[in-house]
């Protein structure tokens, strides 16, 4: 496990020479981060928490969102981005 972020976005990009989308692989780390500190933000700020399973949830449709916004021409679905990863 990495101890530090830049190796964690460094063994990630390693893991992600081999995969079928590159560009769509590089955006999970930001999705899962991205959705986490929305989450702490929820609950420190608001007393707001969701379930686990909500969170990832919300991870894999900003993903989605995401990767549809970036290439606007493809009418990919949650299921085809996360097939391509």
């Amino acid at each position: 496990m990495p101890s530090k972020i830049t190796e964690a976005i460094q063994s990630w990009e390693e893991a992600g020479i081999q995969s079928k989308s590159r560009e769509r692989w590089r955006i999970v780390p930001a999705s899962i981060w991205w959705a986490i500190w929305k989450e702490r933000n929820s609950r420190c700020f608001g007393s707001i928490e969701k379930s686990m399973q909500k969170v990832k949830l919300n991870c894999l449709f900003l993903l989605c969102f995401w990767c549809n916004q970036l290439y606007s021409n493809d009418t990919i679905s949650l299921i085809d981005v996360l097939d391509s990863i």
